[in-house]
């Protein structure tokens, strides 16, 4: 039996930065027409499935992956990298002369980036999922392109990080979250789901987030931190973040939180330590660049000191 079994994307990445890449009005701009010198690549492998499947691995979790991608070079890269951190990958389905989801990442001098992704037929389908080999606890579902049939099929402990695709489906998804044990979204996301304004106060957006049926309900919010609901003892805990720890590249962050809150609730840890552990791993992935790097390993975690963050009881 597997401790967690994750669901989600694969694709491979590759990092570009220019100073010729100019920021006008939250838009990174190339001038028509240019040739920009690189002045930095990066090659790396990310998407839901693979990302969370990594932060398992190394905290010692018996994992294995459940993605689509194909029998080109970047989908048997990913393979291989998947079993070099001892991810089981005989459930991965691969599609003969498919091409697998690839990404170009435009890293602007600030910072910030705007991705170029191309999908390839790789979108994780029902009938490619060996479902009578899922002999797990704990089930963890990232971004599934839009297929909610999934989903509808899983049963046991299920964390959810449905995606944009998901999420446009939203009566689909309040009738699914019944059988989540834990949804995890960000403030935007949120509030999409269950109706909000993003100027309002945050305790309001909370107060709606917690009727929703789930164990757990997790919302993230960037700087600010994120809020863990205990359905079974009512109450809001709030994480603050490793204010010390530099941001270099964000992409894979919420992968990171996500999966190391998961990791925490299979391990049975209190909550203060679940989230603790999501937010070290958060803070480490986004201190170096691409969506792996930065993903802690069990030993890594007592380079965290806990007492740099913030982690409390909520009166709403």
């Amino acid at each position: 039996m597997f401790d967690v079994i994750s669901f989600g994307t694969a694709t491979y990445d590759v990092f570009l930065r220019s100073v010729g890449m100019q920021i006008n009005d939250g838009d990174i701009c190339v001038r028509y027409g240019a040739k920009l010198e690189v002045n930095d690549i990066y090659f790396d492998y990310g998407g839901g499935g693979t990302n969370s499947a990594v932060t398992f691995a190394r905290q010692g979790l018996n994992v294995a992956a459940v993605v689509q991608m194909g029998d080109d070079y970047f989908g048997k890269k990913i393979c291989a990298d998947l079993k070099s951190e001892r991810i089981y990958t005989d459930l991965i389905d691969v599609q003969r002369g498919g091409y697998t989801d690839y990404s170009t990442i435009l890293w602007a001098p600030d910072g910030g980036r705007t991705v170029l992704i191309y999908r390839g037929k790789t979108r994780l389908e029902v009938d490619n999922v060996a479902w009578d080999k899922l002999d797990t606890k704990w089930v963890y579902v990232a971004s599934l392109e839009g297929n909610l049939e999934i989903v509808e099929k899983l049963s046991g402990k299920i964390m959810w990080n449905p995606g944009g695709r998901e999420l446009k489906q939203k009566e689909k998804v309040l009738a699914l979250l019944p059988k989540i044990a834990a949804l995890n979204l960000n403030k935007e996301e949120m509030e999409e789901l269950v109706g909000g304004n993003e100027k309002a106060e945050i305790s309001g957006l909370l107060e709606k987030a917690q009727t929703l049926p789930c164990e757990y309900i997790i919302v993230t919010d960037d700087k600010r931190g994120a809020y863990l609901w205990d359905k079974k003892n009512s109450v809001w805990w709030k994480s603050g973040v490793f204010e010390d720890s530099p941001r270099f590249e964000t992409l894979g962050a919420g992968d990171a939180f996500g999966s190391g809150l998961a990791t925490g609730f299979i391990k049975n840890l209190p909550l203060p330590d679940c989230l603790y552990l999501a937010s070290a791993n958060a803070s480490s992935v986004v201190s170096m660049v691409g969506a792996k790097k930065g993903i802690l390993r069990e030993k890594d975690l007592n380079l965290w000191a806990k007492n740099k963050l913030t982690i409390e009881k909520l009166d709403i």
